[in-house]
């Protein structure tokens, strides 16, 4: 299933600034790797395989949706990806984003 949260009333723009400090806070599990490129980020996994989930700020409105919109799972990340659905979860609950 799908990753998706809602910013209330806030721009995608204000939306990343906030993600990122939110990121730069809470820090990186050592076994992630976190980018951006324009309104997507990218989170990889290459240990043991090669993972990535991209999530996208999309604007709705005076809202901003923060969608996942790509996955690639490495057979053996695949008990791991609980792990990283909680951690991108605790970032965006103290980011103020609501879960759709």
């Amino acid at each position: 299933m799908a990753m998706s949260w809602t910013f209330r009333n806030v721009s995608s723009n204000d939306a990343k600034t906030i993600l990122q400090r939110e990121l730069q806070a809470a820090g990186v599990p050592s076994f992630a790797n976190v980018s951006w490129e324009q309104n997507s980020m990218f989170v990889k996994i290459d240990k043991g395989g090669k993972s990535q989930f991209v999530l996208t700020l999309e604007s709705n409105g005076s809202d901003t949706k923060f969608v996942e919109t790509k996955r690639d799972v490495a057979l053996f990340h695949k008990p791991f990806v609980g792990k990283v659905e909680s951690f991108v979860d605790q970032i965006l609950t103290k980011a103020g984003a609501a879960k759709a």
